[in-house]
C-alpha cells in the first residue's frame, strides 16, 4: 500500500510540475506511468486510495490559490470550500482508476486498453467541461503550453484529443517495462519529435494578416482588497484615468478596459458613462469597458437582476452592453440554483449574478466580447468564430489570485482555445495578464503581473482554418458518448461475470 501511494503522489506531484507556467510539459508523456503501474498491479483498494492520494496532491498544487479570495470572504468558508473544491476534482481520478481496474479484471487486451482507456480519459474530461459545475481548468492536455510549436496539436486533435495521446504515450511506457518490449519506450520521443516539428513547420508557413486593426488594453491593477470598497472607489478610477490619459488615441480603433474596471453599477455612474461617450466622439474611436449592471425583476426573491457585463462606446452610437453567460461556480452563480430553487435562500458568501443569454459580434471589426472565464471554454469560442468574430476581446480580473500560479494558468487555457479555433484574442486583465494572442497561439504583446501599463498592438481580421474548429463539437459529443457507453459495458459484463460465478 504504501509503495503504490508513493507512485502515485511522485506520478502527480509531477505532473502538477507540468502545466504551465512550471516548465517540465513534455515530461507529462512519461509522469503518469508509475500511477499506471500500480492501477494495472495493484488490488482494487490500493489502486482506489493511491489514486484519490495523487489526486487530491495535484489539484492541491495545482489551485492552492483558491486561498486569496479570502481576503473578501470569512477564512474558514474559504479554506473549507478548498478542501471541497481539491477533494471534488480528485473523484475524477477515482473514476478513472475505478473504470481502468474493471476494465483490466475484465482481461481486456493491453493494446485495447492503450485505445480504450486514453479516450474514455479525455471523454470524461468533456464531461468536467459542461454543466453549472463546469472547471476545464486543469485538462491533460494543457502541458505543452511553454511551447509555441508544441501548442499547434491543438489545432488537429483540440486540448482533450492531446489529452488522450499523452495518456497512451504513459500506457505504452508501463507495457514497455511489463512487456519488455522496449521499443514501446520510443514513444514519448515520437510524440515530441512529431508535435515540434509539425508545430514548428506551421508557425514558419504563417505570414502577417492584413487587414487588421490597432488596438490598446489598459492594465491599470487595482488592488483587490480596494476595489470593492466604497471609500476606495474615486481613488481607485483616478489610478484607471490617470492611465488612461496617457494614451495617445490617434490611430487607434479600440481601447479595451479590464472586467469591472468600473467597480460599480454602470447605470449609476452618469459621469464616467458620459465622460466616456464623448471622449469616443472627440476622438473617433471606440471604448469596451467592463462593469456591473442590473435591471429590476419582479421576484420576491430579490428586487434586481445583477450582470458581470462588458459595455462598447463608439462613435455615432449609444452604449452597447453584453452580459457575461458562463457564470463561476459559486463565486458568481450557486450551480444548480434553476433546479433546486431553495438553494437560492442560502448564502454560500458569492456573488448571486443573472447569467446573460447570447453572444454578440461588435465593430469595429467584428469581435465579440467574452469575460473572464468564458475564454478558457473552447466551444464558445467556436459559437463566437461562426456567428462571424473575427477575434475575441477577452476581459479579466485576475486581482482575485494575487502573484500565484492562477493568472498564468488562466492565460494558457485562453491561448489554448485559440489556437484550437484559429481565432486571435485581445485580452485585457486588471493585474495582469494582458497580451495579443494570434491564431497560432503567439503572444506579440505581453504585460506582466501587477504592472500598470497600456499595451498597444496590431489585431490582424482573418482568422485561420484549423481541423478542430471545424468538427471539435462532433469529437466531443464523440468523446463523452464513447466514455459513457464504455462505463456502461464495463458494469454491465462485470454484473455479468459476478452472475456465472
Amino acid at each position: 500500500m504504501i509503495k503504490a501511494i508513493l507512485l502515485s503522489l511522485s506520478s502527480f506531484g509531477l505532473l502538477a510540475l507540468a502545466l504551465p507556467p512550471f516548465p517540465l510539459g513534455p515530461g507529462a508523456l512519461v509522469f503518469l506511468a508509475p500511477w499506471l503501474y500500480v492501477l494495472k498491479t495493484a488490488n482494487q483498494k490500493t489502486a482506489l486510495l493511491s489514486s484519490y492520494a495523487g489526486a487530491f496532491l495535484f489539484n492541491a498544487v495545482s489551485i492552492y490559490w483558491l486561498y486569496h479570495v479570502g481576503d473578501v470572504a470569512p477564512p474558514a468558508l474559504i479554506f473549507s470550500g478548498i478542501f471541497l473544491a481539491v477533494s471534488y476534482l480528485s473523484l475524477y481520478t477515482l473514476l478513472y482508476a475505478y473504470f481502468f481496474v474493471k476494465m483490466r479484471d475484465l482481461n481486456v487486451g493491453k493494446f485495447k486498453m492503450i485505445l480504450l482507456f486514453p479516450f474514455f480519459w479525455a471523454g470524461i474530461e468533456v464531461l468536467q467541461s459542461k454543466g453549472d459545475m463546469s472547471f476545464p481548468w486543469l485538462s491533460l492536455g494543457l502541458v505543452f503550453g511553454n511551447s509555441l510549436e508544441m501548442i499547434q496539436s491543438y489545432a488537429l486533435f483540440g486540448v482533450f484529443g492531446v489529452s488522450a495521446i499523452i495518456l497512451a504515450s504513459n500506457m505504452c511506457v508501463v507495457e514497455a517495462f511489463l512487456r519488455r518490449k522496449r521499443t514501446l519506450l520510443l514513444v514519448p520521443a515520437i510524440v515530441v519529435i512529431t508535435f515540434y516539428i509539425g508545430g514548428a513547420i506551421a508557425v514558419a508557413g504563417e505570414k502577417e494578416e492584413e487587414p487588421h486593426l490597432i488596438v490598446t488594453v489598459v492594465q491599470p491593477s487595482i488592488h483587490q482588497a480596494k476595489k470593492w470598497t466604497k471609500s476606495y472607489y474615486d481613488s481607485v478610477m483616478t489610478q484607471t484615468w490617470d492611465l488612461f490619459n496617457t494614451l495617445d488615441p490617434t490611430n487607434v480603433d479600440l481601447i479595451v478596459f479590464p472586467e469591472t474596471a468600473i467597480p460599480d453599477y454602470m447605470n449609476l455612474r452618469y459621469s464616467e458613462h458620459s465622460f466616456l461617450h464623448n471622449y469616443t466622439l472627440e476622438n473617433n474611436t471606440s471604448i469596451m469597458i467592463g462593469a456591473l449592471n442590473r435591471e429590476k425583476n419582479d421576484e420576491k426573491r430579490r428586487k434586481f437582476n445583477i450582470y458581470n457585463s462588458a459595455f462598447l462606446f463608439g462613435s455615432g452610437y449609444p452604449a452597447l452592453e453584453y452580459s457575461k453567460m458562463h457564470l463561476v461556480p459559486f463565486s458568481e452563480k450557486v450551480p444548480f440554483d434553476n433546479i433546486f430553487p431553495v438553494v437560492n435562500y442560502v448564502d454560500l458568501g458569492g456573488g448571486d449574478f443573472t447569467a446573460g443569454d447570447s453572444l454578440t459580434l461588435w465593430q469595429p471589426g467584428n469581435f465579440s466580447p467574452l469575460i473572464c472565464y468564458e475564454a478558457i471554454y473552447g466551444s464558445i469560442l467556436r459559437k463566437a468564430k461562426r456567428k462571424g468574430a473575427t477575434f475575441i476581446a477577452n476581459i479579466t480580473n485576475d486581482g482575485w489570485f494575487y502573484k500565484s500560479t492562477a493568472p498564468y494558468q488562466h492565460l494558457n487555457l485562453v491561448r489554448a482555445h485559440a489556437v484550437e479555433n484559429g481565432i486571435g484574442i485581445v485580452r485585457s486583465a486588471n493585474t495582469g495578464i494582458s497580451a495579443f494572442i494570434r491564431a497560432n497561439g503567439e503572444i506579440t504583446e505581453r504585460t506582466e503581473l501587477f504592472e500598470i501599463r497600456t499595451l498597444t498592438g496590431t489585431v490582424p481580421l482573418k482568422t485561420r482554418f484549423t481541423p478542430y474548429y471545424a468538427i471539435g463539437d462532433y469529437i466531443e459529443y464523440a468523446l463523452f458518448a464513447f466514455s459513457l457507453i464504455l462505463m456502461l459495458v464495463v458494469l454491465f459484463l462485470r454484473k455479468k461475470m459476478a452472475t456465472n460465478r
